[in-house]
């Protein structure tokens, strides 16, 4: 049977009329044999009955209703193809080249199991082999993965962590083969982590991030090219001075990346800069650019004259800018100061933000203001003798709970006598105090002159013609698109959890030669959609120690 259809015209216009036909042969000829007429018919509802035609003549096809379909078993596949696509898209089996090991799941098959976990739905490295049976993870891979188990995973992540060289000049090469001009601009940044427990002999106290103080730290460091690729990373124990990280790196992008002869500009935060750092940059024949600390400014010989006496109102004027700037953009207007000191600074003002922190300080100060009236009244009706360490440090938690400590003399507390009656009708006498205390005003009027402002430097100090070889707006520029290195550390943050482990003895005495390091494998899925930044670092492999493992 088929779908058929006769066409006619009335008053020019075509009209078709289907029907249901079948052939058959009557001798030698075939003729047609209409079955079912139809009449008028959509396009759509043409091609419909033909499907079902098709499905009605097909005994392999049986019709049914969406609602009659019950789903018995479902395993996840499309993620982990997308996952294993990548993968083979930067041949990353060839980033595994010392002691890998010689079996049906070899060193890189793990680390492709791995990584494709993480991405995809991050357990511990103990859960990995019952969560691969829930997938089409054997099918996607076509590999027989009866052998993937616990013991296997953990002997495979000490292969992975001696090839973390191999992995970081693999995709070293990778990168730089395809767009060698984005190692113009070589970002480099740390964040801070922390562990819960005492095993790992990495993790250390030392001076992190707020939610990390109390807690045994790590350091993360991390190297990207300006495309936001990351290449070279590192594990430091959490009390390493920030400053004190870069020589590894300046080494290895001079001589193991061989980004000595190139033109190369490392770009990171201001708590990274020091005299020492810059001058093992200039000695490796590189630039770098970076920040000043708010604290830093005053004493780097840049003018703040333009500065003084500005008002909120006056900055927010349409049309505002400083007396000798150019716009950068909405929220930025920068004046390159020329070379102080044998550096080059650029000062930036930040319009949006200097009425932000204008407006935080005096707020703060008012509401400081109102809490040491409230402290003074509590103390003139004081219920019981007031105690001079106690009050006086109470004083002082309040101002730096605000954050305004600097911008206030220490308090001084002169003794007063509070009078109570008692309920007998006699009279006591308490001791308490009034608090008196001096604003630094010198300090304050210094502060205000730093609101909204920034200070950006470099050793680019080669000249053209009248002007500088590198402009300030590409070195501003630079130090903006810091802010990719970000999106790594969000994307490692994000799965990369620590927390307590207890194992059994048999299990510690086979981990006890453990060490805790960490080891990232960098993926990129922009491939996916145009320059996404989703998952920059998705892969991330972790030797767990006998105390703490991630999770």
């Amino acid at each position: 049977m088929h779908l058929s259809y006769s066409t006619s015209r009335h008053k020019g216009r075509t009209y078709k009329s289907y029907c249901i036909a079948e052939s058959f042969r009557e001798g030698k000829k075939v003729r047609k044999r209409i079955i079912w007429p139809i009449g008028k018919l959509s396009d759509q509802q043409a091609e419909q009955i033909r499907l079902i035609l098709k499905v009605v003549q097909s005994r392999d096809q049986i019709v049914t209703r969406l609602k009659d379909i019950v789903v018995q078993d479902t395993r996840a596949y499309l993620d982990i193809a997308v996952v294993n696509d990548l993968w083979d898209q930067w041949q990353l089996d060839e980033a595994f080249n010392y002691e890998v090991t010689d079996s049906t799941l070899p060193t890189y098959t793990v680390a492709r199991i791995l990584t494709i976990n993480r991405c995809t739905d991050p357990c511990s490295h103990y859960s990995i082999p019952v969560w691969a049976k829930k997938t089409a993870l054997e099918e996607v891979l076509n590999t027989d993965l009866s052998g993937l188990n616990d013991d296997k995973i953990y002997y495979e992540l000490d292969k992975i962590h001696k090839n973390k060289v191999s992995i970081e000049n693999y995709l070293f090469k990778r990168i730089y083969g395809s767009n060698p001009e984005s190692f113009d601009f070589v970002n480099y940044d740390l964040t801070t982590t922390y562990f819960v427990g005492y095993k790992c002999s990495l993790s250390t106290f030392g001076r992190g991030k707020a939610e990390c103080h109390g807690r045994r730290q790590i350091l993360l460091g991390v190297l990207i090219n300006d495309e936001g690729y990351p290449f070279k990373w590192d594990v430091f124990p959490g009390n390493t001075a920030e400053v004190k990280t870069l020589k590894r790196n300046i080494n290895a992008c001079k001589t193991r990346f061989g980004l000595g002869n190139r033109n190369v500009t490392l770009v990171f935060d201001r708590g990274i800069i020091s005299d020492d750092n810059t001058a093992l940059i200039e000695d490796a024949q590189m630039k770098y650019i970076s920040a000043l600390d708010r604290n830093q400014i005053p004493s780097c010989g840049v003018s703040l004259d333009p500065f003084k006496g500005l008002s909120i109102a006056e900055v927010t004027q349409d049309g505002f800018m400083p007396a000798g700037f150019k716009k950068y953009d909405d929220t930025l207007y920068f004046r390159d100061s020329g070379v102080i000191g044998g550096k080059r600074f650029i000062i930036g003002f930040n319009p949006v933000l200097f009425a932000e922190e204008r407006r935080n300080r005096e707020q703060k100060i008012k509401f400081f203001k109102i809490y040491l009236r409230n402290e003074n009244n509590n103390l003139k009706e004081a219920q019981r003798d007031r105690k001079l360490d106690a009050t006086k440090g109470r004083i002082v938690d309040e101002l730096k709970r605000l954050k305004i400590r600097k911008y206030y003399e220490s308090p001084v507390l002169e003794p007063i006598t509070v009078y109570r009656r008692l309920k007998d009708g006699s009279v006591k006498s308490l001791k308490s105090f009034k608090v008196k205390i001096k604003m630094k005003h010198g300090v304050i009027n210094t502060e205000k002159l730093l609101d909204g402002v920034c200070v950006f430097l470099t050793n680019h100090t080669e000249k053209q013609g009248r002007g500088f070889k590198v402009k300030p707006e590409t070195i501003i520029k630079a130090y903006r698109d810091k802010t990719k290195i970000e999106d790594v550390f969000k994307n490692v943050k994000s799965f990369l959890k620590l927390r307590p482990f207890f194992v059994n003895t048999a299990m510690k005495r086979a981990l006890s030669r453990a060490k805790c390091s960490a080891t990232l494998i960098p993926i990129d899925s922009r491939s996916l959609a145009g320059e996404s930044s989703c998952a920059r670092m998705g892969p991330t492999v972790a030797r767990r120690s006998a105390g703490t493992f991630p999770c």
